[in-house]
């Protein structure tokens, strides 16, 4: 998988790029918490961004599309392959107008 350049997105609050160390415990967290049948089981991620007020970050999943994931971590084994809830965007720009922006907009207010 090619890496992704997060610097390129221009971060708005509540999202932020994720430091490499908690980068790193988000990805495994994910597998750790995912069960056959998830959306994102066996896939490659990286972490690239969080939302600070609560627990979803932002994957990159590769070029081919989808190319990103939001997945609320939920720290516990599930058993349940909808969880942990996961959207997933086609592509950057999907993921700034979808999701990005409104996120920045309802937390301004």
């Amino acid at each position: 998988m090619s890496k992704f350049d997060a610097s390129q997105i221009q971060w708005r609050e509540p999202w932020h790029a994720i430091a490499p160390a908690y980068a790193a415990k988000a990805e495994a967290e994910i597998h750790r918490e995912m069960c056959a049948g998830h959306v994102l089981f066996r896939r490659s991620v990286t972490a690239v961004g969080y939302r600070q007020d609560c627990d979803d970050v932002l994957f990159y999943l590769g070029e081919s599309a989808p190319s990103f994931a939001v997945v609320h971590l939920s720290y516990q084994r599930e058993t349940r392959p909808e969880w942990p809830s996961t959207t997933l965007y086609d592509t950057l720009t999907a993921w700034l107008e979808q999701c990005l922006i409104p996120d920045a907009e309802e937390f301004a207010t």
